[in-house]
C-alpha cells in the first residue's frame, strides 16, 4: 500500500496541471521506470486507468465515483505533503454500523485515534434510535473513535465542535456554503445534507472511548433514494440533499471529500484536547449557525416549543426566545424551522 499510495499522489497532483514523467515516478518510488510500468497495471486491474501520452508521461485518466481506500490514502498523503496524519484509516465493504464496529475495535484494543468507513451500512444509526439510510455509491459512512481523558461535562459540545469543523472545511475548501443546524446536522437551505452520532464511555467520571460517526450524503439524487423504501425511509429522503446539489449539480471528488473529513476530524479532536476551541467556536459559531434567530419549532419528551433560536448557552445547550420574553434552554429535541410568528 505505501507504494500505491505513493503512486496515485504523484498521479492525482500530476492531474491538476498535467501529466508526471516516468521518470520522476520512478524517482519517487525508487524503483525503475519498468517496475513503474508493472505497477501502472496493477492499478488498472483495481479499476484505476492511467494516461500515457509519449514524452509527457502519465496521468490517472478519472477518478473512482465511488469511495476507493489506495485514492483516499493517496489524497490524504498529497493534503499531507506526505507527512503522517496521526490517525489509522479502516475501509470495509460493508458492516453494520461503524459506530458499532468502532466500539468493538476499542472493545478489542485497538490503538486510537482511528477512523472506519463503510461502503455500504446495513444498519447504520441516527440519533433518538432512528435508522440512517445509507445510499451505496454516493454517501460518506464512517467513524471516528477517540480516547479522551476528559470530564463527561465537555461531551455535550463536542458534536457541535466537530460539525463547525466540518462545515468550515466544506465552505473554505470546497466553496459550498452549508450550514450546522443544532444538535448534529449540517444542512443547506432546509434540506440535510449529513448528520453526526457521538457516543461515549465513561469510567471513573472520565470519557475514556469516544465513537463520533458520520454520514455525509455526497453525490446523488436523494429523489432516487426514495424508490423502493418503506415511508419512512421515503420521507428521510425527501428532506436530505447532497453536496452535489449544493454544487450547482455537479459532483465532488468523493475520495477528495474523504480525505479532508479525516483531516478536520483529527484536528478538530487535537484541538478539543488542548482546549483550543472557545474562541473559535463563537466565532464558527456565529458564521454556520443555521437557526440564528429563526422561528423555530422544538420537538420534547413531553411536548413542543415554539420560539426563536438565541443561541447557545455555554454548555452548547440551544436557547429559545419565547413569546413572553423569557429564554429556556434546551439540552436535546428534534427541531424545525417555523411555527412562531
Amino acid at each position: 500500500m505505501p507504494e500505491t499510495t505513493t503512486l496515485l499522489a504523484a498521479l492525482l497532483e500530476a492531474g491538476q496541471d498535467g501529466y508526471v514523467s516516468g521518470e520522476e515516478l520512478a524517482r519517487q518510488l525508487g524503483v525503475s521506470r519498468v517496475s513503474v510500468w508493472a505497477r501502472l497495471q496493477k492499478l488498472k486491474g483495481e479499476g484505476l486507468t492511467c494516461t500515457a501520452v509519449r514524452g509527457r508521461g502519465y496521468r490517472l485518466a478519472a477518478e473512482p465515483t465511488v469511495l476507493h481506500p489506495a485514492v483516499l490514502a493517496a489524497y490524504i498523503r498529497l493534503r499531507q505533503r506526505g507527512k503522517s496524519p496521526g490517525i489509522n484509516v479502516i475501509f470495509l465493504p460493508e458492516t453494520d454500523s461503524t459506530n458499532l464496529e468502532a466500539e468493538r475495535r476499542l472493545a478489542a484494543g485497538a490503538n486510537t485515534p482511528f477512523v472506519v468507513f463503510a461502503a455500504r451500512q446495513t444498519a447504520g444509526r441516527g440519533r433518538l434510535g432512528r435508522t440512517w439510510h445509507s445510499a451505496e455509491g454516493g454517501g460518506l459512512y464512517l467513524s471516528f473513535a477517540f480516547q479522551p481523558k476528559l470530564p463527561p461535562a465537555r461531551m455535550p459540545k463536542f458534536t457541535l465542535w466537530i460539525a463547525l469543523r466540518l462545515c468550515r472545511m466544506l465552505n473554505e475548501g470546497y466553496h459550498l456554503p452549508v450550514k450546522v443546524k443544532w444538535p448534529n446536522d449540517l444542512v443547506f437551505e432546509g434540506r440535510k445534507l449529513a448528520g453526526l452520532l457521538t457516543e461515549a464511555r465513561i469510567d471513573a467520571d472520565l470519557m475514556r472511548d469516544l465513537v463520533c460517526g458520520l454520514g455525509l450524503n455526497v453525490n446523488g439524487d436523494p429523489e432516487r433514494w426514495a424508490q423502493g423504501r418503506s415511508s419512512t425511509g421515503s420521507a428521510a429522503a425527501k428532506i436530505a440533499g447532497t453536496l452535489q446539489q449544493v454544487n450547482s449539480g455537479k459532483p465532488l471528488p468523493i475520495n477528495a471529500v474523504a480525505a479532508d473529513v479525516v483531516l478536520a476530524g483529527k484536528a478538530a479532536f487535537t484541538d478539543f484536547i488542548a482546549g483550543r476551541t472557545e474562541k473559535e467556536f463563537s466565532e464558527l459559531w456565529s458564521r454556520y449557525d443555521a437557526l440564528n434567530g429563526n422561528a423555530v419549532s422544538v420537538t420534547l419528551m413531553d411536548g413542543t416549543l415554539k420560539g426563536r433560536a438565541a443561541g447557545l448557552d455555554a454548555s452548547g445547550a440551544l436557547k429559545i426566545s419565547l413569546p413572553d420574553g423569557s429564554i429556556r434552554t434546551v439540552q436535546s429535541g428534534d427541531v424545525s424551522l417555523g411555527g412562531y410568528g
